[in-house]
């Protein structure tokens, strides 16, 4: 198959101006959002749906993606998907035994704009210098109308996603479970729901509107907080005080990723934008009490700038030392801002649940 046969001319606009000429795939509509980059070499599918990249467009460092195809198990979520794609090469002849399709059907089917033959390693040079900024993938070339659309790139900000509205409270229910977890839903990777059902959790997912009171009705052994809502769409809701009160509760609260910086804000500590942010599975992290480092998997672009007064900062990212984990002494409560239910986590990082559900009983 000729990846370039009936292809149409796609461009990618940057809010500085730059642009890059491609080909499409996917849906063609035209897709605005911030640009970032992931160093991942595979996982192209759990990229495009995890719900951190719900406002993004994601460039892709690994020259060749799509070579084992996609399959409806490596979802991470649902109903979301990222706006964009940017790709050097993608695979038109997968092969994989548990393939249930191709990356360009899949595409079109989620409704993803991307952009492939493009220098991405350029592009990531850029962003890694100067930092993320918007950017647009489009079918019709930028040059007639350039003005506009800086314009346009400039004033777009994130809109809130659709699942901080969804009202529907749904139980995973596992035979036999030892805890009762709930979850407020702020974009949950299904991955963690699977990590926590593994070690004999019925989890429970509850609206984000959620208040502390509502969240205890449900009977919780435990509270954790994930997702990937974002600081921005969360800024003008009741979360902060929500997740304040559920750590002053008494009931054990756990923090992953998001999770890990509302609980921060909530306690009285900051939190910043990155420059270019933690996107891919070879972040290093050092635990502080052991002094072991790890590699994990990461997708943010904010760090807990000042940590609490009560808390104690557990684990440290190896090359920059921004904060990736807190521990809340007074508190039954714990937080990491790195993924520890990913695969690769999860084969170092094993004892983060382990320990949050010690603190049970």
């Amino acid at each position: 198959m000729d990846i370039f046969n009936n292809a149409q001319k796609a461009w990618l606009l940057l809010e500085d101006g730059t642009v890059y000429e491609g080909y499409g795939l996917g849906s063609d509509k035209d897709a605005i959002g911030e640009l970032v980059f992931n160093t991942n070499v595979v996982g192209f599918q759990e990229i495009l749906t995890d719900p951190a990249n719900a406002n993004n467009i994601i460039v892709e460092t690994f020259p060749l993606t799509g070579n084992y195809g996609v399959n409806h198990e490596n979802d991470l979520h649902e109903s979301v998907t990222a706006r964009g794609w940017v790709i050097r090469e993608w695979c038109a002849q997968p092969s994989n035994f548990r393939m249930e399709g191709r990356i360009d059907e899949y595409l079109e089917k989620k409704g993803i704009s991307a952009i492939f033959d493009l220098d991405t390693r350029a592009i990531t040079r850029k962003l890694r210098d100067e930092g993320v900024q918007n950017g647009l993938i489009t079918r019709t070339n930028p040059a007639d109308n350039k003005q506009a659309l800086l314009d346009q790139l400039k004033a777009w900000k994130k809109p809130m996603p659709a699942w901080v509205n969804y009202n529907e409270k749904v139980t995973f229910e596992k035979l036999d479970a030892k805890y009762s977890i709930t979850m407020p839903n702020y974009g949950i990777r299904n991955d963690v729901i699977k990590a926590l059902m593994a070690r004999g959790c019925k989890v429970t997912v509850v609206p984000a509107s959620y208040t502390e009171k509502q969240i205890m009705e449900t009977n919780p052994d435990a509270v954790v907080l994930c997702g990937g809502v974002g600081l921005d769409a969360l800024a003008t809701s009741n979360a902060q005080q929500t997740v304040a009160e559920l750590m002053k509760s008494g009931v054990p609260v756990l923090g992953i990723d998001f999770g890990h910086q509302i609980m921060a804000l909530a306690m009285g500590g900051s939190v910043e934008k990155m420059h270019c942010g933690h996107r891919g599975s070879n972040c290093p992290v050092t635990e502080q009490e052991s002094g072991r480092t790890f590699i994990t998997a990461q997708n943010h672009g904010y760090i807990v700038k000042e940590a609490p007064s009560n808390a104690v900062v557990s684990h440290l990212n190896s090359n920059d030392k921004t904060c990736e984990g807190l521990v809340y002494p007074q508190m039954k409560a714990m937080s990491v801002q790195f993924i520890p239910e990913a695969e690769i986590g999860q084969k170092n990082f094993d004892g983060i649940y382990e320990k949050f559900l010690g603190m049970i009983g």
